[in-house]
């Protein structure tokens, strides 16, 4: 893959810097037990390719999809500096897509910038990463509530204008040692940057 810095004499290794979004459906864990698995999939299946769709209009990978949610990693191909900003508009996207339609779950989201470790994968995506960052964004997916979007330190600090009037809190999160500066979106937050007609990353 080019751009990434090989670790010593392992070349299916190696570290990148990236931001790293999670996304979760609000509000699944309720609609499985509820309804069908049929219309479980109805629902949740149109759902996640829009939502794919948004992420990698913005040149985000898709790492993981699970039944409710994914991984996304920007940079990971195709590093332009820019890729705090560019998955901060994502989230904001997928924070921001019309509620009600198709059945459609609130989606809640979590970033984060930081190096990592690119390794090969058992997944489909032929890749996984490693590192805080990926923690970090993680759990403040897990924290975010329906349609809100919560940004890790790193990735604030390189968002540029996306991330103006974004309010920051500290907390705790499970697994991330100490105290931890983030930054929640304004609800209903539109970013000042339209998505770049490009095609997703690919290996």
């Amino acid at each position: 893959m080019p751009g990434l810095t090989w670790v010593g004499d392992r070349p299916d290794l190696a570290r990148r810097r990236v931001a790293v979004l999670f996304a979760d459906l609000s509000g699944f864990t309720r609609l499985v037990q509820s309804v069908d698995p049929e219309e479980v999939y109805r629902v949740v299946r149109p759902l996640m390719d829009e939502l794919v769709t948004l992420v990698r209009a913005h040149g985000g990978a898709i790492q993981q999809v699970l039944g409710d949610g994914f991984m996304a990693v920007f940079g990971l191909h195709s590093p332009g500096g820019d890729e705090p900003a560019r998955a901060i508009r994502a989230g904001l996207a997928l924070a921001g897509a019309p509620a009600g339609r198709l059945g459609w779950l609130p989606v809640h989201v979590g970033i984060e910038y930081g190096e990592v470790l690119v390794s090969p994968s058992w997944e489909p995506a032929a890749f996984a990463v490693w590192g805080s960052a990926v923690t970090l964004a993680k759990r403040l997916c897990d924290l975010a509530g329906p349609g809100r979007v919560y940004v890790g330190p790193q990735a604030h600090a390189r968002g540029g204008p996306e991330v103006a009037g974004a309010a920051p809190f500290h907390t705790r999160l499970e697994g991330v040692p100490g105290e931890v500066l983030a930054y929640a979106m304004p609800p209903n937050f539109r970013p000042l940057t339209p998505a770049p007609r490009q095609l997703a990353e690919v290996a």
